[in-house]
């Protein structure tokens, strides 16, 4: 089990989404962390996925903010650099991922290309 320090963070989160994520997880009784991840699909190639999860072998681990974030090592791949925030707008409110490495993404913000 691989555990990143600060300076080799994958993804990080942002304060906003920390408070969010912790709020949620309370509610998710036996998990302890945030799981992001890349699966292929979506209209642009590759989708986010964002759960709660605990640590599984292999896994890169960043703690921001009082909040675990696991990444699993074929994600970590499309994510390095990645920042999870959370925003609430006129449009509602929801998770999104800024991805340094995605060369364009869909309307949604969901799926992306690198």
């Amino acid at each position: 089990m691989t555990e990143t320090t600060a300076n080799t963070e994958v993804v990080s989160i942002t304060e906003n989404a920390a408070q969010e994520v912790k709020k949620l997880l309370a509610n998710e009784p036996g998990m302890t962390g945030l799981r992001v991840g890349v699966r292929g699909g979506g209209c642009s190639g590759f989708s986010y996925g964002l759960g709660f999860d605990n640590q599984r072998d292999g896994d890169q681990i960043t703690e921001l903010h009082g909040v675990k974030v696991f990444i699993d090592p074929k994600s970590a791949i499309y994510l390095k650099g990645a920042v999870v925030d959370f925003e609430a707008g006129l449009e509602g409110k929801g998770f999104t991922i800024k991805n340094p490495q995605a060369k364009s993404s869909c309307g949604c913000g969901e799926s992306f290309t690198v």
